[in-house]
């Protein structure tokens, strides 16, 4: 608990000092998969505005389980690399 709680402090101080400019935001694990939400860095992305999120972590057979699109107001994307077949995701246009 203690280092989840001051990952999200971090998370939060970085989207705060982003201001208002777009926001996108790169995490190790999903903030939600089939059968499971973080309702605590989905509210954080969603109150301050983020636009994408991109995350990793599901490899192999869990690529199953991975939340892909819009879901509430922020867009979703797995990009682990086995996932990709290892060919890199463009982000920005």
């Amino acid at each position: 608990a203690k280092i989840f709680n001051r990952e999200l402090i971090r998370l939060e101080a970085s989207l705060k000092a982003a201001g208002e400019r777009e926001k996108i935001c790169f995490l190790h694990y999903p903030p939600c998969y089939q059968g499971y939400t973080c309702g605590e860095i989905i509210g954080l992305l969603e109150r301050y505005q983020v636009k994408a999120c991109y995350y990793g972590h599901l490899h192999g057979g869990s690529h199953r389980l991975a939340i892909e699109g819009n879901r509430g107001s922020v867009d979703y994307y797995l990009v682990s690399a086995d996932y990709l077949n290892f060919r890199p995701k463009k982000i920005l246009p």
